[in-house]
């Protein structure tokens, strides 16, 4: 489903800098992942690169972004270009993902969300600690299993959730993207059982789920009232996997 993004390569870019729900991803992500300096990172799901960038910037060793959108790594590799930063890029399906290499991190911003089924999530999974080294992390965001769209939503933050279908075992989704012009994506919202589920039978002796966090500056720029809605019905939550 990630192919979608091959029509929105540079808009995705902006809304990643214009929208308020990247600030609390943003700073979610990076506490998460704490201590990162001198380590090797497979980015999964890099799209423009935007956090392959942020990683390297911020002293990751070697890094390496991949996506399914050639696209999308087609705007990644003019950003290189523009800014040399020893970023290497990839077009792959990470259900179809060789062993790119064995790395002390795998990030995955936005990736399990687009799962189709609960066996190509699982597949994701086995995909990704193929590439860890042994006591490897994965560091991801997803759809917050236990989002609830008619308690609240998330336009002020950037995008508006337009459609929860139900599924067996979670739903399927489209949201538009409050952007210039604006884009619709489609995803899913898995249960909190599945991803559990799914990280285990591949392998991984942890799961952990991480709360989304306002940094101190957004809530003094934006006020606590601004984020209530937010942090009451969070429509994204972090999740790690330790190898």
């Amino acid at each position: 489903m990630t192919e979608q993004y091959d029509t929105v390569g540079s808009t995705y870019e902006q809304y990643k800098t214009k929208a308020t729900l990247p600030i609390v991803e943003n700073f979610t992500f990076f506490n998460i992942l704490s201590n990162f300096q001198e380590k090797t990172i497979l980015d999964l799901a890099c799209g423009t690169g935007f956090y392959t960038r942020l990683l390297k910037k911020r002293g990751a060793g070697k890094v390496i972004g991949v996506d399914i959108s050639e696209e999308m790594i087609g705007v990644a590799r003019q950003e290189e270009h523009k800014e040399p930063l020893g970023i290497e890029y990839q077009a792959f399906d990470v259900g179809k993902l060789p062993k790119v290499g064995k790395f002390d991190l795998v990030t995955a911003i936005y990736l399990l969300n687009y799962a189709e089924n609960k066996e190509y999530l699982l597949k994701m999974f086995q995909k990704i600690r193929n590439n860890l080294v042994e006591n490897g992390r994965l560091v991801a965001m997803t759809i917050n299993p236990h989002f609830c769209v008619s308690k609240s939503n998330c336009s002020k933050y950037g995008l508006t959730v337009l459609k929860e279908e139900t599924l067996s075992e979670g739903y399927y989704c489209e949201a538009e993207f409050n952007t210039d012009p604006p884009f619709v994506i489609k995803y899913f919202r898995w249960s909190q059982f599945i991803y559990e589920w799914a990280a285990t039978e591949a392998g991984f002796k942890k799961v952990t789920w991480h709360s989304i966090e306002i940094p101190p500056q957004a809530i003094e720029q934006y006020t606590e009232d601004y984020w209530r809605d937010f942090l009451e019905n969070s429509l994204i939550v972090g999740l790690s996997c330790q190898n």
